[in-house]
C-alpha cells in the first residue's frame, strides 16, 4: 500500500518507508528579520504556479488563484513583517479550501545543531506503545480502545495491533475512541478493520493527479484472531479527530458497520506533498485525493458527522449508555445483566444526546 493518512503534527513529508504523509505541519513560532515585499511576491507567485500545477481538486484552482492574487493587494499581505507571519497568512488562506495545505519557512542560515528538532509523528507513536493510550474490558463487557494514532504498519506495529486486539476479542460490544486521534497510517486503519468486516472488503480509494490514476485499499485476507462481524461498534470523535482517523471513522460509518458518536470530525481527506518556493519556503499541497466507493466522495474540509451528535466530553458515556443496553438485549447471563443494569443506574444522570439521521458525508 503506498499512501498513508497523517496527523496534524509536524513531521517529515515522508515516512521511513518513503510514503507521502497527510496532515499539517507545525511553524516555528521564533521571529526572523523582515521579509522584502519582492520576496512575498516571488514567493506568491511560485506557490500560485505550484498549485496550479499539482493540486488535486483541479476545479477549485481558479478560485485558490483569484484568492491569492487578491491578497497579494491586502494590508494583511503588506503588513506581514517576518517570515513566520508570512507563512502562517498563506496557510490561513489556503486551508479555507483545504485544511490539508500548508506553507511552512526554514531558517536557511540557521546551522543545524541550533535548529530545534521536532519528532515525527510516527516516532512519537512508535514510542507511545503505537498510539494505544487505553485498552480495557468495562463494566457489562464492553471493550474499550483509546489512541492517539494510526502507526505504520511494521512488524512491532502489527504485534501491537494484535494484542490489543486479541484482549478485545471477547467483548459483546467494542468502543473505540479516536477524540484526540491525529492520524497515521492508512495501513494500521485497512488492518485494525479487518478484524470486523469480510477480507477484501473495499474500504477506500485514493486518486492521484500526477498519474490520473486510483488504487484501491482493501481489508487484509487474514488476521491472527477471529473476524467478529456482529459485535457492535461505536466510534467516539470530536472536532480534532483527524485524517486517518477519519478515514476510519468514515469507512465503517458508510459501510453500515459502526456507530459515530461525538462531534464532527476536523475535516482532512487529500494527502499532501511539500514543494519548493525559494527563500526558505516550502509549501505541503495535496497531490492525491480519498474517494469512499460508497459515497463517491470523502470528508475534506466538511468532516465526518456523526450519527448521535454529543460534546466531547460526553461522547464516552453517551455510547457506552448504548452499547449497554444493545447488550442486554441479547445476553442471558443474570449477572451480567445485573452488572449492566448497575452500570446504566450510574450512568443515569448523564447528559442526554441528540439522535440525528445519518447523513451522506
Amino acid at each position: 500500500m503506498s499512501a498513508i493518512i497523517c496527523s496534524n503534527k509536524g513531521k517529515k513529508m515522508k515516512s521511513r518507508n518513503g510514503i507521502i504523509t497527510w496532515g499539517f505541519v507545525i511553524l516555528s513560532p521564533l521571529a526572523h528579520a523582515d521579509i522584502s515585499y519582492v520576496d512575498k511576491t516571488h514567493v506568491l507567485n511560485t506557490l500560485t504556479n505550484n498549485i496550479e500545477q499539482q493540486y488535486v481538486e483541479v476545479k477549485k484552482i481558479d478560485k485558490i488563484s483569484d484568492t491569492l492574487t487578491e491578497l497579494k493587494a491586502s494590508p494583511a499581505f503588506t503588513n506581514s513583517q517576518s517570515q513566520e507571519q508570512f507563512a502562517s497568512l498563506l496557510t490561513a488562506e489556503l486551508q479555507k479550501f483545504d485544511k490539508h495545505f500548508t506553507v511552512q519557512w526554514r531558517n536557511p542560515n540557521e546551522s543545524q545543531n541550533n535548529k530545534t528538532k521536532r519528532e515525527s509523528w510516527f516516532t512519537k507513536l512508535s514510542r507511545k506503545n503505537s498510539g494505544f493510550n487505553r485498552v480495557e474490558v468495562l463494566d457489562g463487557n464492553i471493550g474499550y480502545v483509546d489512541f492517539l494514532g494510526f502507526d505504520e504498519l511494521s512488524k512491532n506495529s502489527r504485534n501491537i495491533a494484535e494484542s490489543v486486539m486479541g484482549f478485545v476479542s471477547n467483548v459483546d460490544a467494542l468502543i473505540f475512541d479516536l477524540r484526540n486521534n491525529g492520524g497515521g497510517s492508512a495501513e494500521m486503519v485497512q488492518f485494525i478493520s479487518s478484524y470486523f468486516l469480510k477480507p477484501n472488503t473495499h474500504l477506500n480509494s485514493i486518486y492521484w493527479r500526477a498519474t490520473d490514476s486510483t488504487r484501491e485499499f482493501r481489508t487484509f485476507g487474514n488476521v491472527s484472531d477471529s473476524i467478529h462481524l456482529d459485535t457492535p461498534i461505536y466510534i467516539l470523535t470530536s472536532n480534532d479527530t483527524f485524517s486517518a482517523a477519519e478515514e476510519f471513522a468514515y469507512n465503517l460509518k458508510h459501510l453500515e458497520r459502526a456507530t459515530l458518536v461525538g462531534e464532527t470530525t476536523k475535516g482532512g481527506a487529500n494527502p499532501w506533498q511539500f514543494y519548493e518556493l525559494g527563500s526558505g519556503f516550502r509549501a505541503g499541497i495535496p497531490i492525491a485525493k480519498a474517494i469512499n466507493p460508497k459515497t463517491k466522495t470523502n470528508w475534506e474540509s466538511i468532516g465526518v458527522k456523526p450519527h448521535i451528535e454529543t460534546s466531547r466530553a460526553n461522547a464516552l458515556d453517551v455510547a457506552y449508555k448504548i452499547a449497554l443496553n444493545e447488550v442486554k438485549k441479547s445476553v442471558s447471563n443474570e449477572h451480567q445483566i445485573k452488572e449492566i443494569n448497575d452500570k446504566l443506574e450510574e450512568l443515569s444522570n448523564a447528559t442526554p444526546f441528540k439522535e440525528t439521521p445519518q447523513s451522506t458525508m
